[in-house]
């Protein structure tokens, strides 16, 4: 095995487990090679709260062997070296005299200091920074090193960027398994779904996860409502106000509620302008909520303000095959502002995929 096809190897193992049982840690997915390059062990991390995917590795090595000192060690993300719900990784690798740990991504939170700290015991070390370690745990970098939640933008256009006509129909532009592609691996994959208030009535929105031959499912939804019309009597019997058991809705709103609410329905204070919320003053709360990774699904205001406020971290861009050719409708992104080109965000382009004639095109924002 060569350390190509070692650190790819960490990556998928990585991929395998379930980010909802994992969150608000990583992927992780590690290797043992011998000193003739043979794989003897490997694991990746799977639940969390339990063992990290290098306990897996060597636990399993062991079976073959009792004597790791001639054997290297690949890893997606550099182990941990601080007591969390489990012991350091590197006291591990260091007790079992590894030879040479190769890591693929750093990691970027502030009490990880794997690498001084093998090196000091004698164990080789090197450091690929392969873009794939780094792109597969995009939120929790976003997490560690911004201190905020990793938002993901979700647009359904035509091709000439239109998300409705002029009298606001929307339903339907993309087409049917492009919405279900949005249940099945953007909805369930995430701590919340975000919206505002006018695209709830607008959109006689449930928000809720209605996976490919599963039973519909609650998710948590967050509003931004800067003075609670949503709660107003005439809307209370709105789809998204179904009984909840396991989930709630939270209300971005400028002030206090001056009402009960419900054991469901919760609200937390922003800072709201003139452009509407401002989002650095809502991120220490939402990471406390445990919002680590949020859905917008909203309109053309809050996805362009979200954009300019440089808190977008990915794009899911659904091309429907159809032109409106008319100026009047509602344009996905858009600020009313003159902006030269000096001011364009610019992306890359992560994936591309054709989805019964819908183009999808997945972006990280640069």
């Amino acid at each position: 095995m060569t350390q190509k096809e070692a650190i790819e190897y960490t990556i998928n193992l990585a991929k395998k487990a379930n980010e909802n049982e994992i969150r608000p840690n990583p992927f992780v997915g590690a290797v043992i090679v011998d000193h003739e390059d043979q794989l003897i062990g490997e694991g990746y991390h799977q639940k969390l709260g339990g063992p990290h995917a290098e306990v897996y590795a060597i636990e399993q090595a062991l079976e073959k062997t009792t004597d790791l000192s001639r054997a290297t060690l690949f890893v997606s993300l550099e182990p941990c070296s601080h007591f969390g719900k489990t012991p350091p990784c590197v006291d591990l690798i260091i007790q079992h005299k590894i030879k040479k740990v190769v890591i693929a991504s750093l990691d970027p939170n502030p009490k990880v200091a794997s690498v001084a700290k093998l090196m000091e015991h004698g164990i080789e070390v090197e450091v690929v920074n392969d873009l794939s370690a780094t792109l597969l745990n995009a939120r929790f970098f976003t997490n560690q090193i911004k201190n905020r939640p990793h938002y993901i933008l979700k647009l359904a256009s035509t091709i000439d960027g239109k998300i409705a006509d002029y009298e606001k129909n929307s339903q339907w532009i993309s087409n049917a398994a492009s919405r279900q592609f949005v249940h099945d691996h953007l909805r369930a994959n995430v701590d919340a779904i975000m919206t505002s208030y006018k695209t709830v009535i607008q959109d006689q929105a449930s928000l809720t996860i209605r996976k490919t031959g599963g039973a519909i499912q609650e998710t948590n939804v967050l509003v931004i409502d800067k003075n609670l019309d949503l709660l107003e009597k005439q809307y209370e019997s709105l789809p998204i106000f179904y009984p909840r058991t396991n989930t709630k809705i939270i209300f971005i709103t400028a002030n206090p509620p001056s009402i009960q609410l419900p054991e469901n329905i919760e609200c937390i204070n922003g800072t709201f302008n003139e452009q509407g919320l401002v989002f650095s003053s809502i991120s220490a709360k939402l990471l406390e909520l445990g919002f680590y990774k949020i859905l917008t699904e909203a309109g053309s205001q809050l996805n362009s303000s979200m954009i300019q406020q440089n808190i977008a971290d990915e794009l899911y861009w659904f091309i429907a095959p159809s032109i409106l050719n008319d100026v009047n409708a509602h344009s996905m992104l858009g600020l009313d502002e003159f902006r030269g080109l000096d001011k364009k965000v610019q992306l890359s382009l992560i994936e591309t995929k054709l989805i019964d004639g819908d183009v999808l095109l997945h972006y990280r924002f640069d």
